[in-house]
C-alpha cells in the first residue's frame, strides 16, 4: 500500500467510502489503516521454507517427470550419484527417496538436495538450458540460507530469483507458473526487513510441533494441557537438576543429565567466564581473512565449550615435528621450543568426536560425514586469499609453557587435497561444484591449523569422467555457520 492510500483510508468520514476503499483495495477496514506506514503486504512474512523447499523445488520435480528429463531409469543413477556424497552433519541425507520418485520427502531433505544433491545429479540429467535455469534457483537458496547475510548478497539472490522466474516461463509456459514464484519476488524484502531467515522460517516450529506430537496423553481430554506440561517438562529439566549443584555430588548431578538427555544445556545454563571478554568480530575475524592471524590459543565461541576430550596420548612423532614446525612459524623463536623433544612435551589431549561420528561407506572406503571443512589462505605469492578444501584427521589440545605461562592451543591436524591438475579450468564451476585431486601425503606445518581458521563445511563426493580415469574430489562449499 502506498501513501497515497493510506491518505484515502485515514480520510474516509463514513462507512460508505469505507466500503468503496475496501472493494478497490480488497481489504477491509482497520484501525491500522490510519497509520501512514502501515503496508499489510510488506508486513506478510514469506516462509522460505514452504516458499522455496515444499513449494518451488517440490514443483520443479513434477515438472521434469511430466517432460520426462526424469523417468525411472535415471532415477536409479541420480541415486547411486547421490549416495556417494558425503554430507556434513546438520544436513539431510537423502539415502533411498530419489529412486523411489522423491517420496515422502520433508523440508530438510529438500533443502539438502536444492543446495547440496541435485547440482551433481542433475548434471547429465537436464538439457544445459534447463540446468543453468535451475542452477539460478540453487544460487538463490545457497545464499538466502546463509545465517549471516549482507545486503549485497539479499540484492544478488532477488536478482537471481527475478531471472529464474521469467526464463521458467519461457522453458515451461506460463501455465506451470505458480503463486510460489511471484512470492519469490518478496523474500529478499522479508530478510531487509526481518533479518537472515533462520530468525523467521519455519523449521524450529515444525520441530516443536513434532516434538508435541510424540508426547503421550490419556486421550481423555485437555491434552493441549498435558502437552504444555510435558514440554515444559522436557525445556527446563536441565535447570531443575542444576539447581541441587549444592546438595548433590558432582557425579549425582552428571548423572541426572544424563538419563535426562539434558546435558546439553549445561553451556546454555552456565556460561563461561570468558564469555563476557569474548569479541565475535574477532573469531569471524580468523576464519574470513587469512591476514588475521590466530595461534590456536584465542579465546573460542562459549558455544563450543566444553570441549570433550579424552585422555592424554602421546602424539607421534612425524605429527609432533609438525606442530614444532608450526609453533616456530607462529612465534618465530627457535629457542623457546628447542627443549620439547621429550616424550612428556608432545602429550596431546584428543577429542576423538570425529572418529564417533556415523561413519558412511563411499567406494570401498570408510568416510566421517563431519570432518570436511575449507579454509582461507593466502595464495603463493599473492595477496588473493583462496578457500582450500581438507579433511580433519582428528581435533586436539595442547599444552606448553612460554615466559613461564602454560598456554593451551586448540588445533586440528588435517590433511589438505590438492589442486586441480588442469589448473584454474574448473569444469563444474557454474553448477558450484568445485574440482579438486586426491590429498596431499606429505606433512608439515601447514596441516597443524587453529581451529579458529575453520571456514566452513563442504559436501564432497568422488568421482571420474571415464571409467579409465583417475578420481577426482568434487567439492561442494556450503555456507558458514557462525553461533557465539
Amino acid at each position: 500500500m502506498n501513501l497515497e492510500h493510506a491518505v484515502s483510508w485515514a480520510n474516509a468520514l463514513n462507512n460508505t467510502e469505507r466500503t468503496r476503499l475496501e472493494k478497490e483495495n480488497g481489504t477491509r477496514w482497520s484501525e491500522l489503516h490510519r497509520l501512514s506506514y502501515f503496508d499489510p503486504v510488506r508486513f506478510t512474512v514469506i516462509d522460505p521454507m514452504h516458499n522455496l523447499y515444499l513449494g518451488t523445488a517440490k514443483r520443479m520435480i513434477q515438472i521434469w517427470c511430466e517432460c520426462n528429463y526424469i523417468n525411472e531409469k535415471n532415477q536409479l543413477t541420480m541415486q547411486e550419484l547421490a549416495n556417494g556424497i558425503v554430507v556434513p552433519c546438520g544436513y539431510a541425507r537423502i539415502t533411498k527417496k530419489i529412486a523411489d520418485g522423491f517420496s515422502f520427502m520433508k523440508a530438510d531433505e529438500w533443502k539438502s538436495w536444492c543446495v547440496i544433491y541435485s547440482p551433481f545429479v542433475l548434471k547429465h540429467v537436464l538439457p544445459a538450458k534447463n540446468l543453468e535455469n535451475w542452477i539460478l534457483f540453487v544460487d538463490a537458496c545457497r545464499l538466502l540460507t546463509k545465517p549471516s547475510i549482507n545486503d549485497k548478497e539479499i540484492d544478488e539472490a532477488h536478482s537471481k530469483l527475478q531471472l529464474f522466474c521469467t526464463r521458467f516461463q519461457t522453458l515451461y509456459g506460463k501455465s506451470a507458473m505458480t503463486p510460489n514464484m511471484h512470492l519469490h519476488h518478496h523474500l529478499g524484502e522479508c530478510v531487509h526487513d526481518f533479518g537472515p531467515i533462520y530468525a523467521f522460517w519455519l523449521f524450529s516450529f515444525e520441530r516443536y510441533n513434532g516434538l508435541l506430537k510424540n508426547i503421550e496423553t490419556n486421550q481423555k481430554g485437555s491434552f493441549e494441557s498435558t502437552m504444555m506440561k510435558r514440554f515444559l517438562e522436557r525445556i527446563y529439566i536441565g535447570s531443575f537438576i542444576q539447581s541441587f549443584v549444592n546438595h548433590l555430588p558432582q557425579f549425582a548431578i552428571d548423572f541426572l543429565h544424563r538419563i535426562s538427555n539434558s546435558q546439553d544445556q549445561l553451556a546454555a545454563l552456565h556460561p563461561s567466564s570468558t564469555a563476557s571478554t569474548f569479541s565475535l568480530s574477532d573469531f569471524v575475524e580468523y576464519s574470513l581473512n587469512p591476514r588475521h592471524s590466530a595461534l590456536g590459543c584465542e579465546l573460542l565461541s562459549p558455544s563450543v565449550f566444553p570441549i570433550k576430550l579424552d585422555q592424554r596420548i602421546t602424539m607421534c612423532k612425524g605429527h609432533y615435528e609438525c606442530l614444532l614446525e608450526f609453533y616456530r612459524h607462529a612465534y618465530g623463536s627457535h629457542d623457546i621450543f628447542g627443549h620439547y623433544s621429550n616424550c612428556e612435551s608432545n602429550q596431546i589431549f584428543v577429542n576423538n568426536q570425529i572418529e564417533k561420528m556415523k561413519r558412511i561407506s563411499l567406494l570401498g572406503q570408510e568416510y566421517s560425514s563431519g570432518s570436511y571443512f575449507r579454509a582461507y589462505y593466502l595464495e603463493n605469492n599473492s595477496e588473493d586469499k583462496a578457500a582450500f578444501p581438507g579433511r580433519i584427521l582428528y581435533l586436539f589440545q595442547h599444552l606448553i609453557t612460554i615466559n613461564e605461562t602454560v598456554i593451551t592451543h586448540t588445533f586440528a591436524f588435517v590433511e589438505w587435497y590438492s589442486s586441480y591438475s588442469l589448473g584454474s579450468y574448473q569444469p563444474m564451476l557454474n553448477e558450484g561444484i568445485e574440482l579438486w585431486n586426491e590429498p596431499s601425503s606429505v606433512l608439515n606445518y601447514e596441516c597443524i591449523i587453529p581451529v579458529h581458521h575453520l571456514y566452513s563445511p563442504i559436501a564432497i563426493a568422488k568421482y571420474r569422467f571415464t571409467i579409465t580415469s583417475e578420481f577426482k574430489r568434487l567439492v561442494i562449499p556450503l555456507p558458514q555457520k557462525i553461533e557465539a
